[in-house]
């Protein structure tokens, strides 16, 4: 099923979408929108003199910004395209669509390869760009990234989609895997033991302690 993006983007908005079989991997970047993918470089080049000659008033200065902002060591300029790791090429593709000023910056599948520290980091990070009137696009099938940025996202099936308002929504895992923290909340209410549908797992944690204290089963 095709997605016209056009429809969906909104400013200083999250726009969340799962289970898309599109692939961007054709489309170039530009001021209007930049596409952050995990698809290798394929240019025998520095990286520097790939960067002069896609930005023409290249400044070393705003890269050196962009990439403290996205945790990019800044000395990848050294580097070849070709030796780019699977995360240092997302960070550049990253880097790029901030000297691009992009209005809107679509992520596709970003947060694989991160460990949980980072991940929050750039959650924050999408939300914080939205505060600058950007649209953050993000495609991806882990629920759990998406827990800590929206609170909504659109599922495709496979002639239609839905926009879902609820993670404990069991339509959404009939397509994708099922977060650790929803499938033992799910656990716990086919026990009969009442807990919140947390999202974050130190509420979760702290839902669990005031049932031990209060004497409930758990």
């Amino acid at each position: 099923m095709e997605i016209k993006l056009k429809d969906f983007i909104e400013k200083e908005k999250i726009v969340a979408f799962v289970n898309v079989p599109t692939s961007f991997s054709n489309l170039k970047s530009n001021k209007k929108i930049a596409y952050v993918l995990a698809n290798a470089y394929r240019q025998n080049i520095g990286v520097k003199k790939y960067l002069e000659k896609k930005f023409v008033s290249f400044s070393q200065e705003k890269f050196q910004k962009a990439c403290q902002m996205v945790l990019l060591n800044p000395d990848i300029l050294k580097s070849n395209l070709l030796h780019l790791s699977f995360t240092e090429v997302k960070k550049l593709r990253f880097v790029e669509a901030l000297l691009y000023n992009s209005e809107t910056i679509l992520f596709e599948n970003f947060e694989q390869g991160f460990f949980a520290r980072n991940r929050s980091y750039y959650q924050k990070l999408f939300l914080k760009l939205t505060q600058y009137g950007k649209c953050i696009c993000v495609f991806s099938n882990d629920i759990s990234f998406l827990m800590g940025m929206t609170k909504q996202f659109y599922l495709y099936t496979k002639q239609n989609y839905l926009l879902i308002h609820d993670f404990y929504d069991n339509r959404i895992y009939d397509y994708v895997e099922m977060p650790p923290i929803i499938s033992y909340i799910k656990y716990l209410h086919s026990k009969n033991i009442q807990v919140q549908p947390y999202l974050e797992m130190k509420e979760l944690l702290k839902g669990i302690y005031r049932n031990v204290t209060s004497g409930a089963d758990l």
